[in-house]
């Protein structure tokens, strides 16, 4: 008894530790699932943000670009620009430009409506604001409140090419302590006047980001109090955080780090896009990304507390080790408590369970012998030193030999040199990698030749190391799936015939479309059920014509409106007569879609990604058999001129990657002779 005691209480705490470490594992596993389920949560919304962040910059420097090419602008610019300071103020000029500045500043935004009104005898810093500068930086129009030009413009202005793009600048702080980002694009002059290239002036917009920037980071679709975005930006003094932080409440560029630090923001910066587990400026561990923002030198960073993200699953291990703790209390009380009892049945219980066992063992052993003797496909067992361990009698049949006398023997012994060699090399590769292997293989057995698909099962046999060959014959099915592929060849070339005895204009039309699409295809390296797919969508394409009545497909004169629509219902007829077969690819839809073009100028309106990509080559090879071929109204075109005016569309109606492949196949793979 007390032997059993103590077994019990060592299995008990083997027990508690196994289960200790299980949870240990399950939390570890749940907390790599909530990493990467945070990873994949925040991508997206920096994704979003950095899209929504660039294309309000975008938004806001099109105007000052749109300026800066009005050639009024530079016209008058340039007169302004020739003339004396005292000149300038008296020209009509310049009150052109200042209203030009003025209406597009309160059109765009550039103008401060909260300091417009104040006691004259003060002087207002706008946060928002809009100027026009000559080339020496000197003010020619703008709005009211202008400061002086900051460093971080002037370095802006710096930057600027002869490209006329428009800067975004850094955010800085004015004399308001607001945070300001700007943006400078350069003014240049005619080339009517002989000043091509030459850079007049600089137009400048200010706006305070707090306003629309800002709040394009506080759009989230996940609420958790530690979720936070925040631009960066680099400054002198290392990185800055150009937004406010709402844990600490910062203010714009109040809070800096190092530009080594290991820090998030400092990581965030220097390595864009990456997933990032660190500490942030609260000194917290955070999961964080970031990405850079289009057209500026600044980074979006989001990120969320790491006792958030995973907090849930810690609980959970907590839970799941005080239940452990308390379980194995309950279950030592109970062992203790049941120990004489359990010692006086014990004895009992394992007869009934040893009998039970053998009884069960012995009705699947009946079982497994009943399949391996009544199954029509052949089993072998190979051990580590790829002996025979065991065959069924279905192979033993086959190679004419007692189940019992295969025992030991090798591969070659039984199937011969060939077969031994085939098999070796799989069997070895299944042992060694631990893999379930398939391959397909002809076996001639008693001179009958069949076809097997061959399957090696990694097992453990006689507690040792085996592989389980399972052969089953497909011979009866290989050939009835020829048969069908045969019948549905004759029938495609059955309706091709008569689509060509109805429309001799159109003879082998389809045959040779079908040979361009399918070439397409292969150069395209598209999958076994895509090239089936073009071929019979090829094949049938123009299988409405049937319907058409054969004096409009041959007639030579112009076609009236009410037969040019009866041509037009070819795809329909086709789709028809088509309607209920059931092919296995799209074959349907490609036919359908053979007259759609990716601009939408087809029969049905369709478009871009709306067009599958077969019916994409099917519509570049119809068009292009069809340029080539004679009809009733015109003579063929020649090869380099079809394929010229697919190129000339290639983008348009076709699609580019499909025409780059039609010129590799006619200049490499197809005789179209």
């Amino acid at each position: 008894m007390k032997r059993a005691l103590v077994t019990g209480i060592i299995s008990l705490i083997l027990i508690f530790l196994i289960c200790l470490a299980l949870i240990e594992r399950f939390t570890t596993q749940q907390t790599q699932q909530n990493i990467s389920h945070w990873q994949t949560t925040l991508s997206a919304l920096a994704d979003n943000q950095s899209l929504s962040v660039s294309r309000w910059i975008f938004a806001t420097a099109a105007p000052l670009k749109e300026v800066a090419s009005n050639n009024s602008v530079r016209l008058y610019l340039q007169r302004l620009t020739e003339q004396s300071t005292e000149a300038r103020e008296a020209s009509a000029q310049i009150d052109y430009l200042r209203n030009m500045i003025i209406a597009t500043s309160n059109r765009e935004g550039y103008t401060d409506k909260n300091r417009q009104s104040v006691n004259a005898n003060l002087r207002v810093i706008a946060n928002s604001s809009l100027a026009l500068y000559d080339a020496n930086l000197n003010l020619i129009a703008g709005t009211a409140g202008l400061s002086k030009l900051s460093k971080t413009l002037k370095d802006s202005i710096n930057q600027l090419d002869e490209k006329q793009q428009v800067i975004t600048t850094d955010i800085w702080l004015n004399d308001n302590n607001v945070a300001q980002i700007g943006f400078v694009t350069a003014i240049s002059g005619l080339p009517q006047l002989g000043k091509e290239g030459q850079t007049l002036g600089y137009l400048i917009g200010i706006k305070n980001p707090n306003k629309q920037l800002y709040g394009l980071l506080k759009n989230f679709s996940v609420t958790l109090q530690s979720l936070e975005s925040a631009l960066l930006q680099k400054n002198d003094n290392g990185i800055a955080y150009a937004s406010p932080l709402r844990q600490d409440s910062s203010t714009p560029l109040q809070k800096r780090v190092a530009l080594n630090s290991p820090i998030t923001s400092a990581i965030a910066f220097n390595s864009p896009g990456e997933f990032i587990q660190a500490s942030d400026y609260r000194k917290n561990k955070v999961l964080a990304v970031s990405r850079s923002i289009a057209n500026t030198n600044m980074r979006l960073i989001i990120k969320v507390d790491y006792d958030d993200a995973i907090g849930q699953t810690l609980q959970q291990q907590s839970d799941l080790q005080a239940m452990l703790v308390l379980g194995t209390f309950a279950m030592l009380a109970l062992l203790i408590g049941a120990g004489w009892y359990g010692h006086l049945i014990r004895a009992r219980q394992d007869n009934e369970a040893l009998l039970t066992t053998t009884h069960a063992l012995e009705e699947k052993t009946n079982l497994l012998d009943a399949i391996n003797d009544n199954t029509a496909d052949m089993v072998l067992i190979l051990d580590e030193s790829l002996q025979l361990s065991f065959i069924n009698r279905a192979l033993a049949d086959k190679i004419s030999i007692h189940a019992e006398d295969s025992v030991g023997k090798n591969l070659n012994s039984i199937l011969g040199s060939h077969y031994a060699e085939f098999l070796t090399p799989l069997a070895e590769q299944c042992f060694k990698q631990q893999i379930e292997l398939n391959e397909k293989q002809t076996l001639e057995l008693k001179g009958e030749k069949s076809t097997f698909t061959i399957h090696l099962i990694p097992m453990v046999y006689g507690y040792k190391s085996a592989v389980m060959i399972h052969f089953h014959d497909i011979t009866l099915i290989e050939a009835h799936q020829a048969q069908q592929t045969r019948l549905l060849q004759q029938i495609m070339q059955s309706l091709m015939h008569a689509i060509d005895l109805h429309d001799p204009y159109s003879a082998n039309h389809s045959q040779k479309t079908a040979q361009v699409a399918v070439a397409i295809a292969e150069a395209m390296e598209l999958s076994d059920i895509d090239l089936s797919t073009v071929e019979i969508a090829a094949n049938l394409c123009n299988l409405g014509k049937l319907s058409i009545p054969q004096a409009l497909l041959t007639k030579t004169g112009k076609l009236s409106d009410e037969e040019k629509q009866v041509v037009l219902k070819e795809v329909d007829y086709a789709k028809e007569i088509l309607a209920n077969i059931e092919f296995e690819g799209p074959v349907l839809d490609t036919i359908t879609q053979k007259h759609e073009y990716l601009d939408g100028s087809g029969m049905n309106g369709l478009s871009a990604d709306q067009l599958a990509i077969h019916a994409r080559i099917l519509t570049t090879a119809n068009d292009f058999v069809a340029m080539i071929s004679p009809r009733a109204y015109r003579e063929s075109l020649h090869v380099e001129t079809a394929l010229d005016t697919l190129l000339q569309d290639a983008g348009t109606r076709y699609d580019r990657q499909v025409v780059a492949s039609l010129f590799h196949v006619i200049e490499n793979k197809i005789d179209l002779g």
